[in-house]
């Protein structure tokens, strides 16, 4: 008894699918039935996918997502890397500030003494500056306030007019920089 229903359920579906369009081939049916082949790949796709070239709305916005996260990321990384260089700079230009003591009386106790203190204030003034520690010793140059502190002046010896900015006769104590920056102005006197 249960045999008859059967039939007639498997009938009434057969009679629902599509007749195929006169000269298709069975392939032709099977692929209408199943979704498109993509043109490029070959690989049998769902029925309504995009055409090519066209991305569904939630993949653009993950890809989108993607590459703001990279460039964000880059970002990261090149403030990081100019961050650390900063600090860098910095600890080693603090590190010669506190070593200027050190560099003056090398620096006195070579005057005195030049054979004994002289090697070692040179191989102190060398390695610092191959770090990026510059020395300020602006005999006979123009003053400038950026680099130099005056502390003695002397009166312009020529008549007349001044012959404009102040000149620099005598280094007191030579003023040092670090890659540009000022650690120390150097203390000089002045004519003019």
């Amino acid at each position: 008894m249960t045999a008859a229903p059967e039939r007639a359920a498997a009938g009434a579906a057969e009679e629902q699918l599509d007749p195929e369009p006169e000269g298709a081939t069975v392939d032709d049916a099977a692929t209408a039935q199943a979704g498109t082949i993509d043109e490029d790949t070959g690989a049998p796709g769902a029925a309504g996918d995009a055409p090519d070239g066209v991305t569904c709305g939630r993949c653009a916005e993950y890809l989108d997502a993607l590459a703001r996260l990279k460039a964000e990321f880059a970002n990261f990384r090149r403030r990081a890397a100019d961050q650390q260089a900063q600090a860098s700079e910095r600890g080693a230009a603090d590190l010669a500030t506190r070593l200027l003591a050190v560099l003056d009386a090398s620096e006195a106790g070579a005057a005195h003494d030049s054979e004994l203190v002289g090697p070692l204030h040179g191989a102190l003034l060398d390695a610092l500056t191959e770090g990026g520690l510059e020395v300020i010793s602006p005999a006979g140059e123009p003053f400038d306030p950026n680099y130099h502190e005056a502390v003695m002046a002397t009166p312009d010896d020529t008549d007349g007019e001044a012959s404009g900015a102040p000149i620099v006769t005598d280094v007191l104590r030579t003023g040092y920089a670090w890659s540009g920056r000022v650690l120390r102005p150097a203390v000089v006197g002045v004519r003019g």
